[in-house]
């Protein structure tokens, strides 16, 4: 039998005549799809509680600072390290993630592309570069992953974002802005740059996981101390295009002489402040997170199962975040669908975390602000040239 969601209202308003049960949910009120869902995960949310915040959703563009929705990204990928192998096996599934973007009350994306997708290999201690590239190598598979994004941008409820007007809520279609993980394809090569804004690029994450010519990253050892002249000249030239610097993977030096040379916000797309019993490397001091916040910044609170065992544990590392640097400098940043063990491993799942950030006492403004307000802002000022 087919459950309605006038029968399923009714089933449980039924129910409801239990007074245990009628406090959580309340006859005659609209029993959302989400609320089945906050039972599964022993979320104390009433029915009520999650069509405000869905209702909020409905009134502010949320937005994910970045995500490869479906894995889109690996598609027309090829075996290139054995030790990848079982994760190309996984697939890609666009389709599928979009459906539950839009269906989640989601207004906007970052569709991230990965830089140094052919050096990376898996280990026992995560995701590593182990080789050099090919003279062209990076670029051609940039290439690729630009074909890809085109492709699914024609055929899904896709639009594409390229200016802050392009953003709009109570959109059947979902706003796409493209970004690239790792500045490795550029090769060096600063009139690279203009191609890539050409082709739609908004934002560059401008190192990953491997060391590349603009600076430092997080899991290994310095190489350059910090910065290079190169990802100084990407700075500057990323702020005269009006395009977002991303400073997620970087070391602290490398951050701190990126906030030195930007003139324009900058973005820490996916992180979190670092808990004392578990100093992973790809976590970030007070201090990492100030330095970001400064420039008039944003961080993307990251659900990654480091130190998160449940949907509460990533509302609470978003509060931790404005405990720092304030509520005007945090926003979302999923890394869906590659995330590492994610908490949050459903975009159907975002009127929850909604619902539970209000529950914990933020007002709608404040909010709607992590939703997308401040990321609104940053992007903004950084493409007003």
């Amino acid at each position: 039998m087919v459950m309605t969601s006038l029968s399923r209202r009714k089933l449980l308003c039924g129910i409801a005549s239990l007074p245990a049960m009628s406090l959580l949910t309340g006859c005659g009120e609209e029993i959302p799809d989400e609320y089945l869902l906050a039972q599964k995960l022993n979320l104390d949310l009433t029915a009520g509680e999650i069509n405000k915040a869905k209702k909020l959703l409905s009134l502010q563009p949320a937005v994910d600072t970045h995500a490869h929705p479906g894995r889109f990204f690996l598609d027309g990928m090829t075996s290139w390290d054995k030790s990848m192998d079982g994760f190309l096996a996984e697939g890609t599934y666009p389709e599928k993630t979009v459906a539950d973007m839009i269906k989640s009350g989601l207004a906007v994306a970052c569709f991230s592309i990965v830089g140094d997708m052919k050096s990376l290999t898996l280990s026992r201690t995560g995701i590593t570069a182990t080789r050099p590239f090919e003279e062209g190598e990076a670029w051609a598979d940039y290439r690729r992953q630009i074909k890809t994004f085109k492709d699914i941008l024609g055929r899904l409820p896709l639009h594409q974002v390229k200016q802050p007007d392009d953003i709009s809520t109570g959109n059947d279609r979902l706003g796409a802005i493209l970004t690239a993980e790792g500045g490795d394809f550029l090769e060096g090569r600063i009139e690279r740059l203009q191609d890539v804004f050409n082709d739609g690029v908004r934002s560059i994450t401008v190192v990953h996981y491997r060391t590349n010519e603009v600076g430092d990253i997080q899991t290994v050892a310095p190489v350059h101390g910090g910065l290079t002249p190169f990802g100084a000249e990407l700075i500057g030239a990323m702020n005269r295009l009006g395009m977002i610097v991303d400073l997620a993977h970087a070391s602290f030096e490398a951050t701190r002489q990126a906030v030195a040379v930007t003139t324009k916000p900058v973005m820490l797309s996916h992180s979190h402040i670092l808990h004392e019993d578990n100093p992973n490397p790809r976590l970030i001091s007070s201090e990492h997170a100030r330095l970001i916040a400064d420039t008039g910044g944003i961080i993307g609170a990251w659900p990654a199962g480091i130190t998160q065992r449940n949907l509460p544990d990533y509302r609470d590392e978003i509060l931790r975040l404005i405990d720092v640097v304030g509520i005007k400098h945090v926003a979302l940043g999923t890394d869906m669908d590659v995330n590492f063990r994610p908490v949050f491993d459903n975009y159907r799942q975002l009127p929850l975390v909604t619902a539970l950030l209000l529950k914990k006492g933020l007002s709608a403004a404040e909010v709607g602000q992590i939703l997308g307000g401040n990321f609104m802002r940053m992007f903004r000022e950084v493409t007003s040239i």
